[in-house]
Parts: C-alpha cells; structure tokens; sequence
C-alpha cells in the first residue's frame, strides 16, 4: 500500500515539527518510531509488519531512551539552596495545626511550616516540600 509511505512520513515529519516547537522530548519517539516503517513500507513490506514495527520501537524508545535524555537535557531546572531541605529533620518550636502556620528548626534556622495535621512543639518533623517561603512537613 502506497499511502502508507505517506503516511509514515506525514507522522515523522509532523511529530518531529512538533518536537521542535515544545522541546518536551515527547513527540521525538513517533518521529523515531515512523523511520523504520516508512523504510519498511518503501521496500513493500506488509501493512502489519510496519504498524507493529512502528508501536513497538515508538514504545520501547519512549520507555527506556526518554529517561537517560530527559536527565541530560533537564536544563531549565534551576536548583536552589531551599531543595536542600527536603528530606531533612527538624522540631517544631511553635504549634502547627491544618488551619495555621506553625515554626519548625531546621538545621539552625527557623523556618515558617504548615502541616495537614496538628503538631506540637517539640515533635520532630520531615520536610517534604517547600511552598513559597514555608516547608510542608510531617511529623516522625
């Protein structure tokens, strides 16, 4: 089937079009994933051959390639000393309760936290997240 050729093409090109206009590294892989089947499809191969051919490394690029690019073209985040913070322990030095801020000490610092839970002075928390200029913690 001859219209196959085009439509190979027609997704390598739109995808990679795509690709280049949102830089997510998301529509790369159907791009990738259309060669072979258009190559398949330009030397007469059967219609299932080329669809299967196309899932199949569209998939399995998708699912073990993205990662390794994604962790080397992640740019655009900008680490801050703040995500140093998540993870670490602290004491909470004023009460936390679901409807106000409380205080927690972290590493020497005295840092305004909320919690979904009430918690009182002196319980030691972990820091999740950071909101703003206040941690999201709980207690341990």
């Amino acid at each position: 089937m001859e219209w196959l050729i085009w439509v190979w093409l027609g997704i390598f090109v739109f995808a990679l079009a795509f690709e280049f206009a949102t830089a997510d590294m998301v529509s790369i892989w159907f791009s990738l994933g259309a060669t072979p089947s258009f190559i398949f499809a330009l030397i007469g191969l059967p219609e299932w051959l080329q669809i299967l051919s196309f899932i199949v490394v569209t998939t399995v690029l998708f699912l073990f390639t993205r990662p390794v690019v994604m962790k080397y073209f992640k740019v655009n985040e900008i680490k801050t000393n703040v995500d140093s913070v998540i993870g670490q322990e602290g004491y909470v030095t004023t009460d936390i309760t679901p409807s106000t801020v409380g205080v927690v000490k972290l590493r020497s610092q005295e840092w305004s936290a909320i919690s979904d839970e009430t918690i009182v002075t002196g319980e030691k928390v972990r820091v999740f997240d950071v909101e703003g200029v206040k941690l999201i913690v709980k207690k341990i």
